[in-house]
């Protein structure tokens, strides 16, 4: 029983100092991104990536940007998202295109995009689409990290979603418009 109970907490414990290591916020400008965080960055915003919804060889996930400062922020259209592999050098070879792409029929994925005002606080969400579709020889593409930029100008945030984008040779990945929770602008 005593061995149990020292592996849960010792478990735990790792558990909580790897959460900590991976919510530590930093900025890099060198670099030309800023990784997400518990502070909010210094341009008021925070976008995050959520877990990877796989069904039969199409796949999403949702971005969402959060108003973490103090003032009012506006985006308007599509998120800048750029692909980055392992070691995060830019992957060639996949088109990131707004809307659909023609990878599948989804609601409101191919609205026109409008103006999105966050009052601090708020959220807003815009959906990624892809197919894990592998035909021929051809190498299959894996993104480990993406960058977002909430919109033109700002300073991408690095993320690294939660197992990766698993793109396949399709060579495509849908972007869709920054929305509100109920789908307004």
């Amino acid at each position: 029983m005593y061995d149990t109970v020292l592996v849960a907490v010792v478990g735990l414990l790792v558990g909580a100092v790897i959460w900590t290591v991976t919510d530590v916020s930093y900025d890099d400008p060198a670099a030309g991104w800023s990784k997400p965080g518990p502070v909010c960055p210094e341009e008021g915003v925070r976008v995050t990536a959520g877990p990877v919804n796989p069904a039969m060889g199409l796949r999403a996930m949702d971005l969402t940007l959060e108003n973490c400062g103090t003032h009012a922020y506006r985006v308007e259209g599509y998120p800048e998202v750029r692909l980055l592999d392992r070691d995060q050098q830019h992957v060639t070879g996949v088109s990131v295109i707004h809307g659909s792409a023609g990878i599948a029929t989804v609601t409101g994925f191919d609205d026109p995009p409008g103006a999105v005002t966050l009052a601090p606080g708020e959220t807003a969400s815009a959906g990624l689409l892809w197919r894990n579709t592998t035909t021929g020889f051809d190498g299959a593409v894996y993104v480990r990290y993406l960058t977002v930029a909430a919109r033109s100008g700002s300073l991408p945030l690095l993320l690294t979603p939660d197992g990766g984008l698993d793109l396949g040779t399709t060579g495509r990945l849908g972007v869709g418009p920054w929305r509100t929770a109920g789908g307004t602008r």
